[in-house]
């Protein structure tokens, strides 16, 4: 029995628009299985530290002083059950909350009482035995600030940064500017009782934004991660070229190239476009 050129069309219909939706659901980006995040963090180099034998990428950390409580937010897929916990440098667990058939998405607070040691933890989200994610934080004994003399610095140039510590300490002081895996640090001296002041060498090669942050180490590690005991909250550096005022600004240059903006399409999205000219020929064909 042989098809109507309507049912032959609707066939071929249901196929391509089968095909274009497949293309679309593909060019959506998948998300994070499981996410762990704090109200208080700072961007740090990222790292890769190794638990249970799997590893998990570190991208920032929190940051709170000893005696605060902590506001956390879980974000799962493909479980409603877990454990979320708080795991010290030799990996001892010291606070538990269960949390039961959510959707999604948990709020939990850890009380200001848990952590009376200073230095570097980890929080850790488990289902069945297994962490599924990993977030390091630090409970300072000090309260540090980082006071950068400018926000935007041109490669190759000095970036005079001021930092407060109370109380004050014998312990190592350093700033770091972070971006992405790279980072550059700079020991700072003494100036006074508390304050500390330093010249950060900015490389020629360094470009973008970058997280400015103060810190104490205390030569340990948690979790494949330098412990740190202290740390200051943090504030973004741009390095950039810092352009120079023409003499004459409202003058155009008639040799200066312009350039013209082309949008870019994703290529499912080009694909998908195409399919969909194709079936309006299919369709102007079987109705001639």
């Amino acid at each position: 029995m042989r098809l109507s050129r309507s049912g032959s069309f609707n066939k071929w219909l249901n196929i391509i628009t089968a095909v274009v939706l497949v293309i679309l659901l593909l060019s959506v980006p998948s998300s994070a299985a499981t996410t762990i995040s704090i109200d208080k963090t700072i961007d740090t180099p990222d790292r890769t530290i190794t638990y249970q034998s799997q590893n998990h990428e570190i991208k920032d950390i929190g940051a709170y002083i000893l005696g605060e409580p902590v506001n956390i937010s879980i974000n799962v897929t493909d479980i409603n059950s877990f454990q979320i916990s708080l795991l010290d440098k030799d990996k001892n667990f010291l606070w538990n909350h269960m949390v039961y058939y959510t959707e999604g998405k948990a709020e939990v607070t850890m009380p200001d009482n848990v952590v009376t040691t200073p230095g570097t933890y980890a929080f850790a989200v488990f289902y069945q035995g297994e962490a599924k994610a990993i977030k390091p934080v630090v409970f300072s004994r000090y309260e540090m600030s980082v006071i950068p003399a400018k926000t935007i610095v041109a490669p190759g140039g000095i970036l005079r940064v001021k930092v407060e510590v109370e109380p004050d300490t014998n312990l190592s002081v350093k700033v770091v500017l972070a971006r992405n895996s790279s980072s550059i640090e700079s020991a700072v001296n003494r100036t006074r009782e508390g304050e500390y002041e330093t010249g950060i060498n900015i490389p020629a090669s360094a470009y973008g934004r970058y997280s400015l942050y103060a810190a104490i180490a205390s030569g340990n590690m948690i979790l494949g991660y330098p412990e740190l005991i202290g740390i200051s909250g943090g504030s973004t550096i741009n390095i950039t070229e810092i352009p120079t005022l023409a003499a004459n600004p409202t003058s155009v240059n008639s040799s200066t190239p312009v350039t013209t903006l082309t949008p870019v399409y994703p290529v499912p999205l080009i694909i998908a476009f195409i399919i969909l000219g194709f079936i309006i020929i299919v369709f102007k064909k079987l109705r001639s």
